[in-house]
Parts: C-alpha cells; sequence; structure tokens
C-alpha cells in the first residue's frame, strides 16, 4: 500500500510540473494540458484498487 501511495503522489507532482512547463493554453499544448489532467485524475483509481487488492489478499490470511 505504501508504493502505491508513492506512486499516486508521484502521478500528481508529475502532473503539476507538467502544467508549470506547458506554458499559456493553446493548440500547441493542448495535449500537455490532456496528459496533466489524466495524471492528476488517475491516482483516485489507483489507490482505490490497491485498498480492494489489499482487502483480497488479506481476508483469506485471516480464515486460517
Amino acid at each position: 500500500m505504501r508504493i502505491t501511495l508513492i506512486l499516486c503522489c508521484a502521478m500528481v507532482f508529475g502532473a503539476f510540473v507538467l502544467c508549470l512547463f506547458a506554458g499559456e493554453p493553446c493548440a500547441g499544448s493542448f495535449r500537455l494540458y490532456r496528459l496533466a489532467r489524466s495524471m492528476a485524475e488517475t491516482p483516485a483509481g489507483v489507490l482505490l484498487l490497491a485498498g480492494i487488492g489489499l482487502l483480497i489478499v488479506e481476508d483469506p490470511a485471516l480464515k486460517k
């Protein structure tokens, strides 16, 4: 779970840096802004999947 949290923080920070260096919004930087938006939205889903996966992995271990 710790590695997933580090990955999510790195993705959000990467999106922030990408927005800083993309320059002013124009037709040429549209793809960079879309990439930054995707990188900023994805960590929530990654954390959700990691939490569900953690519950699935730990549940059978508690039954033994």
